[in-house]
């Protein structure tokens, strides 16, 4: 009775301290016509701004100033994700690229309907190559709950350059890596990247495995946004309730 008890209390605590929802983003639009000169799209900067509203639903708004908005505005989407921490209903956090070039949304195999992520201004337009990257820093009004945390699921790649020593990886500020060599069976695939974390001010950066000659585009990536808040009255009601009936248990144990 009493162990069970223990562990309630310990499940009540921990479901009022933290709660996430997972949140979705992706750069694979529509760029038809397949006219290359036509479909890429630059931009002189990127940020992808998340708003949660008063019940958790989270909508996501890209903001390429320079660029096409035929182009950048079909990353926006208005079921982005969810979260079930009260905690931060009513805040917004941002995504701000910061490359080693333009933003730059480039066809999918070099042409067809399809989009990706890289960089502008660089050998090959369609993926990313030695020394270049793709970053995004973290910032807004729901970094400032109570251990807010940005924790990345996956990320996914296309366009891997052809040639044997193509990878693809990311980094967080704290210096953790997540990366992985790419076959040359492999255009696209997904990399899971749970190890990596993001706090208020932190970056994630994507690029190729240090000294490889290429990699791929940024096809998107998920995480879970979560947040630990104060406990709740009702919580606080429930965990000395239990707290009481343990007393009484081991009262009675005892006589």
């Amino acid at each position: 009775m009493k162990k069970l008890i223990l562990l309630t209390s310990a499940a009540v605590l921990a479901a009022s301290l933290s709660s996430h929802g997972q949140v979705a983003t992706s750069f694979d639009v529509d760029l038809s016509p397949d006219s290359l000169s036509f479909a890429r799209n630059a931009a002189t900067s990127l940020t992808l701004t998340y708003t949660i509203d008063g019940s958790g639903g989270i909508v996501l708004d890209a903001n390429a100033p320079g660029g096409g908005p035929a182009r950048w505005d079909q990353i926006d989407n208005a079921d982005a994700g969810t979260t079930s921490s009260a905690a931060l209903f009513n805040t917004a956090f941002t995504l701000t690229y910061s490359g080693s070039a333009n933003p730059f949304l480039t066809n999918k195999d070099n042409g067809g309907t399809g989009s990706y992520l890289s960089t502008q201004g660089q050998g090959n337009a369609h993926a990313l190559e030695n020394g270049e990257y793709i970053a995004f820093t973290v910032s807004g009004t729901a970094t400032a709950v109570s251990g807010f945390s940005l924790d990345l699921v996956d990320f996914s790649y296309a366009n891997r350059l052809g040639n044997g020593g193509s990878s693809f990886g990311v980094e967080d500020t704290t210096g953790t890596i997540v990366e992985q060599t790419i076959s040359n069976s492999s255009t696209i695939g997904t990399i899971s990247g749970d190890t990596i974390s993001l706090a208020s001010g932190d970056s994630m950066t994507f690029r190729t495995i240090a000294g490889n000659a290429g990699g791929a585009a940024l096809s998107g990536f998920n995480f879970n946004v979560s947040a630990t808040a104060i406990p709740e009255p009702g919580s606080f009601a429930l965990l000395g309730g239990l707290c009481a009936l343990t007393a009484m248990a081991l009262r009675r144990r005892r006589s």
